[in-house]
């Protein structure tokens, strides 16, 4: 199975949010917010988006990081694999193209023509 191409935002958030780190779910979701200062990825999405990358091999299950405290039922945590974070690599890319374009036709703040 391919993942779609460009990334979906979902997937593409939880590979930026992910980074070289083992986050479980609700990490993932405070990591995001945190890099972005304030988007959020929601539960429903959040947790759909992470069954089909792990179906995609884009991420995978890893072991809780030694002092993860979190208490209570144990929780899943993720890491992504080569493949992930190749295609999250050429989805910046992709971007950054992108961006070049915006920038050249002034659309973004403080950019004049």
């Amino acid at each position: 199975m391919r993942p779609p191409s460009p990334l979906s935002p979902p997937v593409y958030h939880v590979l930026l949010a992910l980074g070289d780190e083992v986050l479980h779910g609700y990490g993932i979701m405070r990591r995001f917010e945190e890099l972005t200062g304030g988007d959020q990825l929601l539960p429903g999405t959040l947790y759909a988006t992470l069954a089909r990358m792990v179906e995609l091999g884009l991420i995978e299950e890893a072991r809780a990081p030694s002092g993860d405290q979190s208490g209570g039922a144990p929780r899943r945590h993720y890491r992504v694999t080569g493949r992930g974070r190749a295609l999250g690599r050429a989805e910046s890319e992709r971007i950054r193209k992108l961006v070049e374009v915006a920038r050249r036709r002034a659309w973004l703040p403080g950019v004049a023509r």
